[in-house]
């Protein structure tokens, strides 16, 4: 299973819908590895970090909403049972719309980060609401994807891993969970209740993210 990381890949392949998906969500999770880790250096602007996160998050719902308008147009193996074909793309599109459901619930938070003009109570309810609920839509639909047995970046060839590739988006997922619960705003206040157990959440269920993604990259033909 290994071996299909270090598979040669195209990296530029705009014509490619499974393409789409997979690099945005690598660059958007390298965004939000980004944006947990800079807090390590002392004095680094706040502006900047949620400056990196909104373009993650962006990223992650480009590619969500792609794979939900592309969810139906996914083939399986048996094609000679058209029933199944369309279960298949009935369940598919489920799960990549509740997906991007949560991608626009994270653009909904981080966008929120960056009103500063909101009170503490306003805080409470625009971004630490819509982050746990987008994370928590990640699990389930990450966990719809593994029951499909269907790799989530949409690629026809890597279905050996389809499962494992979609385990490591429920796991990222659920550091996501855990990085919402960290970041909760204290009522009354302007801090959040685990500061750090939030960017540790968040580093890595990036990680999570970026490992599952590279196999959505298209290979590159031998020859």
């Amino acid at each position: 299973m290994l071996r299909k990381y270090f598979q040669p890949r195209v990296l530029w392949a705009p014509r490619d819908s499974g393409w789409w998906v997979a690099s945005t969500f690598i660059v958007g999770s390298v965004l939000f590895g980004l944006g947990a880790a800079f807090p390590l250096i002392p004095g680094f602007p706040q502006e900047i970090i949620n400056v990196v996160y909104l373009a993650g998050s962006s990223l992650y719902l480009i590619g969500a909403v792609i794979q939900a308008v592309q969810g139906r147009k996914m083939a399986i193996n048996d094609q000679g049972d058209p029933e199944a074909t369309r279960r298949f793309a009935d369940r598919n599109s489920r799960a990549a719309i509740i997906q991007a459901f949560g991608a626009v619930l994270f653009q909904t938070s981080m966008t929120g980060t960056l009103i500063r003009s909101l009170s503490t109570i306003q805080q409470e309810s625009v971004v630490w609401a819509p982050d746990l609920v987008g994370a928590i839509s990640f699990v389930v639909a990450s966990t719809m994807f593994y029951n499909l047995h269907y790799p989530i970046q949409q690629r026809q060839d890597d279905r050996v891993s389809a499962r494992f590739l979609a385990l490591l988006n429920i796991i990222g997922s659920g550091f996501f969970v855990l990085s919402a619960v960290g970041a909760y705003i204290v009522p009354l206040t302007d801090q959040s209740l685990y500061p750090q157990i939030a960017n540790i959440g968040t580093f890595v269920g990036a990680i999570f993210f970026f490992i599952s993604s590279i196999p959505g990259l298209p290979p590159k033909k031998k020859g």
